[in-house]
């Protein structure tokens, strides 16, 4: 279906003549004329020529004869006039498709009986006398789209998913829609957070676009896709075009700025948080004059183009500080904005299909195409062992290190590891707001730069904080520049990498968690996972963690942060070593804690704690628990009553409720089901009890008779060939974690468990 839209007799005469005002007269001085009492459609007088039109949307002879007898009436008395004798006169008959074969014939022998230049061509071809759309096209085909995949050998090859969108009023849109409007005239602004696909979006409208043109017989507008990554320092639109031209290697530039003002082109404007100032006026604090500076090519260029011609500018809203300044700031009026949302489960579906990806998909996987496509890289020469070889902190990690590759990319200064650095702290020091999350204000952000950097942020420093990766605006209506982690794992996985630098040198006074934590939270199970991931990728063993506690043990200091370090001791191997030592934790509040039988945790009293989910699933009997006295749990989970063996590491403990006996490992073993399906269910429970998380091989059997562990390793291997679970290996330790299509089915199968069969 075409997205051209129809076109009057009197806009195509309008139409052309633009045209033919960006080809002869730039400055729009000329124009239609009266001559003889008739109306000439156009006529352009210059210092070397002499130009005349006559536009057309009929294919008749008559039509023909009558504007080719015009044409050289007009040339013959212009080129009369005193001064014109010696240029150059040539008439233009234009129609809307290509000049029928008797028109031409018509045109030519008018021409030769006023012995006049007169010329039969299309709208089409006059279009490709101000530049060369087709040229063009196959320039910018062959160059960068933005930040669309991770590297020059995987963009030609990656998934194509269909793209959707969401309006500002909550309608979903296709990018055939978008497209259509922009045809239109339409003026958008089209935002998402990071990894999001905004670069995959105007890539595929961009094609749209090109399809249409060419269909339409170059027609319609043709679309020009500016990167305005590679427009830093620049003031002018023409300065930008002209850089364009050069970075893609077509050849005239001039006929890019002449298609521009012509309005015969769709501008798709990539990245307008990534333009950084040369300078500024007044002082480095007032950010609304560096975003106003950094834009104020952009802001022209918007602003000049041609009423009808659509435009699109696309970027992270998070780099102003509200919507009424952006829509400033990019020099628009009226428009429409849209977001780009994460996958669905079809767009992730079908985005691993098209990557060839025939593994299971591991729960924590986030639904954002950059990050997803990452994953697929980094298996490039053995994709169906990808999954099994990434744990969920190994993964983030990457993706925390390619998100930061890619940011740096932007700045000729900046290494990915000082962005990596910023984020980190940037985690830590929004942990002493409202959530882990933020909010997050300048001072903040200034404060992180400085510590990481050892100075106040310069023109370059501040434009990284403006658009560090992973942060939104707090509030689209609110005119602060106050940002939030849009993602609650990637801010778990900066504050965990943070927490390394801190494990690794306890005793220094210069960082934040050096003193006690002015936040009550525990970090989650993510946060813990990455850390430990890191410092075993580091070399370091448990004993670095255990010399931070007692670090922090000594400076009494029993906060959330010696919570996040027992807990990140847990997840790294034991060296067998004799605990001699034992920690305090008080007044912490945990969203989930997961016990499991480990030495430091046996070694650890918790008081006066808030527990939402005590998960003593993984223990039985003979476990090491740690103690817990006058706790506040909302949910024990595992158990459907205090069992006499973990009633003693209760002490004056309030709960409020405990697990269904069909959600409990005794309860599901009591069903009147098969052996195998009874184990399985028990397995699902404990792997599927919190998104993302992972089990250890050895908390897969807890709360079995002895009889039933030997059917453990039979059962695992089903629940995988299934595609219920995935395994992972941490070290030496598989891992188990729920595959991301199945959540849906096992909530299903544990809430109705007596129909479950396995096999």
């Amino acid at each position: 279906m075409s997205i051209a839209p129809e076109e009057s007799g009197q806009e195509f005469e309008l139409r052309g003549l633009v045209l033919a005002r960006a080809l002869h007269d730039p400055m729009g001085t000329q124009g239609a004329v009266m001559y003889a009492g008739k109306e000439r459609d156009g006529l352009f007088v210059d210092h070397k020529d002499i130009n005349a039109y006559e536009f057309t949307t009929l294919a008749t002879k008559e039509k023909a004869r009558k504007d080719g007898e015009k044409l050289g009436e007009l040339l013959k008395a212009v080129g009369a006039q005193r001064g014109n004798a010696l240029k150059s006169r040539l008439g233009w008959f234009v129609t809307k498709t290509e000049p029928t074969a008797d028109q031409r014939s018509v045109i030519e022998a008018i021409s030769k009986s006023c012995g006049e230049r007169i010329n039969a061509i299309s709208i089409a071809t006059l279009h490709q006398r101000i530049c060369n759309s087709e040229l063009y096209i196959q320039a910018r085909d062959n160059a960068p789209f933005g930040s669309i995949t991770f590297g020059a050998s995987a963009r030609k090859s990656a998934p194509n998913v269909p793209v959707r969108l969401i309006t500002s009023g909550g309608e979903s849109i296709t990018s055939e829609d978008m497209a259509a409007r922009l045809v239109g005239g339409d003026r958008a602004l089209l935002v998402g957070n990071y990894g999001v696909g905004k670069s995959h979006t105007l890539r595929e409208i961009y094609r749209l676009l090109r399809r249409e043109h060419f269909r339409n017989g170059k027609l319609t507008p043709f679309p020009i896709h500016i990167n305005l990554r590679d427009c830093a320092g620049l003031k002018t639109p023409a300065e930008i075009l002209r850089r364009h031209a050069e970075e893609i290697g077509f050849d005239h530039a001039n006929g890019l700025i002449s298609a521009w003002r012509a309005g015969a082109c769709i501008l798709l404007l990539d990245g307008f948080d990534e333009v950084v100032p040369g300078r500024w006026l007044g002082g480095a604090t007032d950010l609304r004059n560096v975003r106003w500076e950094a834009l104020s090519s952009i802001r022209r260029l918007v602003s000049e183009t041609p009423a009808g011609a659509g435009i699109v500018v696309a970027g992270r809203s998070h780099y102003f500080s509200g919507q009424a300044e952006m829509v400033s700031a990019l020099g628009f009026t009226t428009l429409e904005q849209y977001s780009v949302p994460d996958f669905d489960e079809s767009q992730l579906q079908d985005f691993l299909s098209q990557a060839g990806v025939t593994w299971t998909v591991p729960e924590w996987v986030p639904m954002r195409p950059l990050l997803l496509g990452y994953l697929v890289s980094i298996g490039a020469e053995d994709a169906a062992g990808v999954a099994g070889a990434v744990t969920r902190a190994t993964g983030w990690r990457r993706f925390f290190d390619a998100i930061c590759e890619r940011e740096a990319q932007m700045f000729t200064a900046v290494r990915p590891e000082t962005i990596r650095s910023i984020v980190s702290r940037v985690a830590t020091l929004a942990r002493s707001r409202v959530d882990a999350t933020g909010p997050i204000d300048m001072d903040m952000l200034r404060a992180a730069f400085v510590a990481v950097n050892g100075l106040q942020p310069d023109e370059e420093g501040l434009q990284l904080l403006l658009r560090l990766p992973g942060l939104a605006v707090s509030d689209p209506s609110d005119q602060s520049d106050v940002r939030l982690f849009v993602d609650r794992d990637l801010a778990d996985t900066a504050y965990g990498l943070d927490l390394v630098e801190y494990a690794i040198a306890p005793y220094g006074e210069s960082h934040p968690l050096s003193s006690v934590a002015s936040w009550v939270s525990a970090a989650s199970d993510l946060g813990t996972e990455v850390a430990a991931d890191a410092l075993s990728e580091m070399g370091l063993t448990v004993g670095t963690v255990i010399a931070a506690l007692a670090a922090r043990d000594k400076a009494e200091q029993f906060d959330a942060v010696m919570a996040d370090l027992v807990r990140v001791s847990t997840e790294m191997p034991w060296d067998d070593r004799n605990m001699t030592s034992t920690f305090l934790i008080t007044g912490v509040y945990f969203e989930q804690l997961t016990l499991s039988d480990h030495k430091v945790l046996s070694a650890t009293t918790f008081k006066d704690c808030v527990i939402e989910r005590l998960d003593v699933s993984g223990l039985d009997d003979s476990s090491s628990v740690p103690h817990f006295q006058q706790a506040l749990i909302g949910l024990l989970d595992g158990v459907a009553s205090l069992p006499a063996w973990l009633e003693p590491r209760l002490a004056d403990c309030e709960i409020d409720r405990f697990s269904t006996s069909t959600q409990t490992t005794a309860g599901i073993m009591a069903l009147g089901i098969d052996r195998e399906s009874r184990i399985a269910l028990t397995i699902l429970k404990k792997v599927f009890g919190q998104r993302g998380s992972a089990r250890k091989e050895g908390a897969l059997s807890r709360g079995l008779s002895l009889t039933d562990r030997p059917v453990v390793h039979r059962v695992l291997d089903e629940l995988i060939s299934q595609g219920w679970i995935h395994k992972s290996m941490s070290g030496n330790s598989p891992l188990y974690v729920g595959s991301k299509d199945r959540r849906k089915d096992a909530m299903r199968v544990l809430d109705t468990p007596a129909d479950f069969k396995l096999r």
